[in-house]
């Protein structure tokens, strides 16, 4: 995917972060995910809606233009410990938005593997690709509504997290937008002005320099 290959190409840099808004809609799924068993293929078809694929795993998402997407390449410290990751990563989203909408403060939660909820509902996916001590983590942000396209575009997951409990879509994500007044743009510009800060200070000494033998690797695997 496009976007995994923007930031590979940042891999000689020890901290590299991106945020965009899609301009249309797309589906993404996870690198081990099938579309026959994740996406309603024939209404993508119907109406000219992309299926992609990206180089980490997690679940298929929607993306569209009331998400925000955030793409974050680092050197980190310690080859495995992927929760360790997802947790501070995610710690630093929360603190982040909490600092940018306040009445967002105390609601945000990591729940499942990395999901972020507000109040039980999901508002963020996120992946990570590992390649040694490089890590490629994005996150797709639910700001403006979108609930018809997930329900036209995805079937339900093959896997979920034991929290989601079932749930249909429609009772399973939930929009910040809806929660606190914030418009998508206002939500990226945040992000990309600010989450290199909180994510510097929640890793710390977590983050290393980069491995320059291993640089070329990735940048091949990046096109």
């Amino acid at each position: 995917m496009w976007i995994d290959d923007c930031v590979l190409a940042q891999c000689a840099q020890p901290f590299f972060l991106t945020t965009w808004i899609p301009d249309f809609v797309k589906v993404v799924l996870g690198s081990s995910n099938r579309p026959e068993t994740e996406v309603q293929v024939e209404s993508c078809r119907r109406d000219g809606v992309e299926i992609l694929k990206r180089y980490g795993g997690g679940g298929t998402v929607v993306l569209y233009p009331g998400c925000v997407v955030v793409s974050v390449g680092i050197w980190v410290a310690h080859l495995y410990r992927n929760d360790h990751y997802f947790q501070g990563i995610n710690r630093g989203m929360i603190s982040c938005l909490e600092a940018g909408f306040p009445g967002l403060s105390g609601k945000l939660s990591q729940q499942g593997i990395s999901d972020l909820t507000y109040e039980e509902r999901k508002v963020c996916g996120s992946s990570l690709f590992r390649s040694k001590q490089y890590l490629l983590f994005q996150a797709s942000l639910l700001v403006d509504e979108g609930l018809t396209l997930i329900d036209t575009y995805l079937q339900h997951p093959s896997k979920e997290p034991d929290y989601r409990e079932g749930r249909r879509h429609g009772d399973f994500v939930t929009f910040l937008g809806a929660q606190t007044p914030m418009t998508p743009p206002q939500v990226q510009t945040h992000l990309a002005t600010q989450l290199p800060h909180f994510l510097q200070a929640e890793l710390g000494e977590e983050l290393v320099a980069p491995d320059l033998g291993h640089v070329p690797y990735l940048l091949r695997k990046g096109g």
